[in-house]
């Protein structure tokens, strides 16, 4: 339990640092991502690193060393506390058919703990990101019967956060059922800059700033059903249904004038406020199924699709916003687990493949993005028939297409996480 503890101790302190580090930079797992723009941005996988290798699936599944995050429902397969936490980072190369740009991005995926409270009902507690906002472009025009040049910049970063409340039952022998109660919050602050260029080494900056604070309530249901059939192979059903949200919010609209300085732009005069008001956001609902084949802590065979409808989306001042549409994915994963009584260590790890392709919100130009990608990982004990894992993911994958105003995204996603379960905790001494 103690080694549990210090290593549990050491991978939170790496996680902070990397996290602040990356803070720092204002960096987030998206990384610079010109999509990010539209909407409430990139929407974070639900998954943990576990089920991100599958693809992202883990619908219809679960084995109780690592907390499912997709569905409520399999919460119950976890008997014992288990702690689960996560990074995710991810190396993009951009490219618009003219020019082109590296960018990498990394954030914690979540944290979340369970606990069984009796045999067929246990609880979860989370946090994790549920959307990031993150882009920048620029480009310069000559002013009209001048020699003098502007530069605009359009920039935004922020996104919500989600703290959950989870709770899944066993009904009988082979019907699963559960729900999570979400509280969103967070901000995005989208700026806005115009530059004048002057030779003298003095510039001038005009920015406009919209910042949106929100936050808000959710609610999603799950359920899965289990059919044995054959004595080492059962058939798994499964879905989740999330509700629609609306989401309470402020908003300041502010105008600044800056010029260039030693170290970059300094503020002239202090910011003019425009305007502060409220007002919501609407959040779609979406709903998914998947349906697995499964050998316990052997094969997992799973498919699954979901599908959520951003047209009914509606931003702060209440209008729904052209470029977005409905979204669907389709994914499929593969798990083996070698030989989980075996002694030897290697065949104590799983080893994990999957495949992902979505249509993304995102409709620009009559072209709907699309992004699709395979993945591979694996989980290694941290010991001898020791319940907890160190999660690993890969992920290779393209967004986008280059031309008729679009980008393309040409990324690899790298994840590391770790599952730490223990069975004494909770429970009551006993002295002989």
């Amino acid at each position: 339990m103690l080694k549990n503890l210090l290593l549990l101790n050491f991978f939170l302190v790496c996680t902070f640092v990397l996290t602040d580090t990356y803070a720092q930079k204002e960096s987030r797992l998206t990384g610079n991502s010109p999509y990010s723009a539209l909407g409430l941005g990139d929407i974070n996988p639900a998954g943990a690193i576990a089920t991100e290798a599958m693809g992202g699936t883990g619908l219809t599944f679960g084995n109780g060393i690592y907390v499912n995050t997709l569905n409520p429902a399999m919460l119950v397969k976890t008997r014992f506390v288990a702690f689960s936490t996560g990074i995710r980072g991810q190396y993009k190369t951009l490219s618009d058919g003219r020019n082109s740009q590296t960018d990498f991005g990394a954030n914690l995926s979540h944290v979340m703990l369970a606990f069984g409270m009796k045999p067929k009902w246990t609880m979860s507690v989370g946090l994790r990101p549920h959307s990031s906002v993150e882009y920048e472009s620029r480009f310069t025009s000559t002013i009209q019967g001048t020699s003098n040049q502007v530069q605009y910049i359009y920039k935004g970063q922020g996104g919500l956060s989600k703290a959950t409340v989870g709770s899944g039952h066993m009904i009988g022998k082979s019907l699963y059922i559960g729900a999570e109660a979400a509280y969103y919050f967070g901000s995005v602050s989208r700026d806005t800059t115009s530059r004048l260029l002057l030779n003298d080494g003095e510039d001038y900056y005009l920015r406009y700033t919209d910042r949106i604070n929100a936050n808000g309530v959710g609610l999603k249901t799950g359920f899965t059903w289990q059919q044995k059939l054959s004595s080492k192979w059962f058939l798994n059903v499964g879905g989740t249904y999330e509700f629609r949200s609306k989401l309470k919010g402020d908003q300041l609209r502010s105008l600044t004038t800056l010029i260039e300085g030693q170290n970059g732009p300094q503020v002239l005069k202090k910011p003019d406020t425009l305007s502060i008001g409220s007002g919501s956001l609407q959040l779609p609902s979406q709903y998914a199924l998947g349906i697995s084949i499964e050998s316990p802590l052997k094969w997992i065979f799973a498919v699954e699709y979901s599908k959520q409808d951003w047209t009914t989306y509606r931003n702060f001042k209440g209008a729904a916003e052209s470029p977005l549409t409905a979204s669907d994915k389709i994914a499929v994963g593969v798990e083996f687990l070698p030989k989980v009584t075996s002694t030897s260590y290697f065949n104590q790890v799983f080893y994990r493949v999957g495949f992902q392709q979505t249509k993304t919100p995102y409709l620009i130009n009559n072209t709907q993005v699309m992004d699709r990608s395979f993945s591979l990982g694996l989980s290694t004990p941290l010991g001898f028939r020791n319940l907890s894992y160190i999660d690993f993911g890969l992920a290779l994958g393209t967004r986008g297409v280059t031309g008729n105003g679009l980008v393309k995204e040409n990324y690899v996603k790298v994840s590391l996480g770790f599952s730490l379960v223990d069975t004494r905790w909770f429970m009551k001494s006993k002295i002989d």
